[in-house]
């Protein structure tokens, strides 16, 4: 069966609000390879096999009720290649991948598309990759993408994320596929341990239902609680737009180290930064602290092929007119309470939990009045990738980037990954919450510059 959050990605989604991750890995084409890498790389993407989840196709069984089948896709329904006009500029590549992503993936089919756009700029191919939510997460997505890559520059398999590694030093974690018998006993199994698990919930709900009413303090913000802003005007099309923009990585540590915070916190802190000077650029400033929804991830170490092993959290971010500074002082702080929170919650509860904060955005979009109450303003989520330089079939990895969903109830979602020595964070916007995301990404460089300025840390 589909478990509850992957089940719920499926019936939300619309026509305006997509339910599909797209990320896309650049590389430079090897020295004598400008014309013949595309076409080497796409015929062999047509004839590879696809090994779990990226063989799953969707079978229903109910209205509400759906599980995963192992089928072997037709390649040709799933990889396609796309050479951009000359000169191939990023201007160009993202008005090509804003329409790529525009529609639906098919449900007949294995959840996933992949196109190879040849033909960009200082002789660069890009390997974009379209998959289902419901099929795999975030970090999940990440790992998958990480295991088709090699940090060997003589490593010359044409690889790609839904094959299995031959002879590889990392191969993919995959989840073995049990018989029914042995998911009955699993289950059985669960169920002796329920009652404990209950009672875990029943005294996170307690405990959760106290700060609500302001009988505890409060460990993180609460739903319906956050005020309007502009990023609250949701999408009426499946018309999004991109932008991106890296950091290197060690400037942003120095920053954290600095600080005696996290990385985490110092990227929060430039975000949000902007989005108040963009605010206040379109002359709406924002009368309170913005709230983040921000995903989690409960993975262990060993990882795990698919579906979604995620929590998520609503962190109210600094106040309007705070100084840089005194900003990531404040989030700081409000991250501590949530991960304070989350300590002393179980796995089981921090997930019911995800699924009610979720549910309380998509409330917004659903029910009149309540979008004047949101739960939160925008999306942050944090991935982290590989530390090392990484090839495919000898080609350098010069860039990963990623094309943020937008859930129920929001119009902005950021998402900033490491790779290597380099920070990306990666813009996705709703027209009607954010008409230019490169100015806003504009705006986040700024931001940096003005906290290495304030925390005695910009190179000299």
């Amino acid at each position: 069966m589909i478990g509850p959050l992957d089940l719920s990605f499926l019936l939300l989604e619309k026509p305006n609000r997509p339910f599909h991750m797209a990320a896309m890995v650049i590389v430079e084409k090897p020295k004598g390879q400008e014309t013949t890498f595309g076409p080497r790389l796409f015929d062999a993407y047509r004839h590879s096999e696809a090994v779990a989840p990226f063989n799953h196709k969707l079978r229903w069984l109910g209205t509400d009720v759906a599980t995963w089948e192992t089928v072997e896709p037709d390649m040709r329904a799933h990889v396609w290649r796309i050479n951009l006009p000359a000169p191939g500029t990023m201007a160009q590549f993202y008005e090509m991948v804003s329409f790529l992503n525009v529609g639906l993936l098919d449900r007949s089919r294995p959840l996933w598309e992949c196109y190879i756009i040849d033909g960009l700029e200082h002789n660069r191919l890009a390997i974009m990759i379209k998959v289902h939510h419901a099929l795999i997460d975030g970090e999940g997505g990440l790992r998958v993408m990480r295991n088709f890559l090699s940090d060997s520059r003589h490593d010359q398999r044409l690889l790609a994320p839904w094959m299995e590694p031959e002879n590889s030093a990392k191969p993919r974690r995959i989840r073995p596929d049990v018989s029914q018998t042995e998911r009955l006993r699993t289950m059985m199994r669960g169920l002796t341990k329920l009652p404990g698990h209950l009672a875990g919930i029943a005294t996170d709900v307690l405990d959760f239902g106290e700060q609500s009413l302001n009988l505890k303090p409060r460990m993180a913000s609460m739903p319906f609680t956050a005020r309007r802003t502009q990023f609250n005007n949701t999408a009426k099309s499946a018309s999004r737009g991109y932008a991106d923009t890296g950091l290197p990585l060690d400037d942003v540590k120095a920053v954290a180290t600095a600080t005696n915070t996290s990385l985490n916190d110092v990227v929060m802190t430039i975000i949000d930064e902007a989005l108040h000077h963009y605010l206040r650029e379109l002359r709406t400033p924002a009368k309170a602290p913005l709230v983040a929804f921000m995903p989690m991830s409960l993975r262990d170490e060993s990882g795990g092929a698919g579906g979604n092993q995620v929590s998520a959290e609503l962190i109210a971010l600094g106040p309007p007119q705070a100084s840089i500074v005194e900003r990531l002082r404040q989030i700081n702080a409000m991250t501590k309470k949530a991960k304070d929170k989350g300590r002393h919650m179980q796995t089981t509860s921090r997930q019911v939990y995800a699924l009610v904060l979720a549910g309380s955005m998509a409330m917004a979009d659903a029910v009149p009045g309540l979008g004047n109450a949101p739960s939160a303003n925008l999306v942050i989520s944090n991935m982290k990738g590989p530390a090392e330089q990484l090839y495919l079939a000898g080609a350098p990895v010069v860039a990963f980037l990623g094309l943020p969903i937008l859930p129920p109830g929001a119009g902005l979602n950021i998402t900033f990954a490491s790779m290597n020595k380099a920070l990306t964070i990666a813009i996705g916007a709703a027209p009607e919450a954010v008409r230019e995301p490169l100015r806003l990404a504009r705006l986040i460089d700024e931001a940096f510059q003005r906290l290495q300025a304030g925390t005695g840390t910009a190179a000299s």
